[in-house]
């Protein structure tokens, strides 16, 4: 069985999952492992590792990466980091410069 190779984006992913669930996302994460090759279980497992490194989980082997990813955006809104995670979620500049 092959490993993901978790990239940064990745990672972002999952601290938003983390911070913020599904919420305000137009599908679930099911969905959202699927379309980034992801195990929904290595998935989850990652979002494990940002709650224990927060210090409520019991995982102890957090990817360096993953803290680099929590330090960089821990402060970050709710709206802001959906952009940063999902930017295909955002209107494309064709859309908003359309005539109506």
């Amino acid at each position: 069985m092959d490993q993901h190779a978790w990239s940064e984006t990745d990672d972002l992913i999952a601290f938003y999952l983390y911070r913020f669930g599904t919420e305000q996302l137009p599908f679930g994460m099911p969905i959202i492992a699927e379309q980034r090759g992801i195990k929904l279980g290595s998935m989850k497992m990652r979002i494990s590792n940002f709650r224990s490194y927060a210090g409520s989980g019991r995982l102890k082997n957090i990817a360096q990466q993953s803290v680099r990813v929590f330090e960089r955006y821990k402060d970050v809104s709710e709206p802001d980091l959906r952009k940063r995670a999902f930017p295909e979620l955002e209107p494309s500049d064709k859309a908003e410069t359309a005539p109506k």
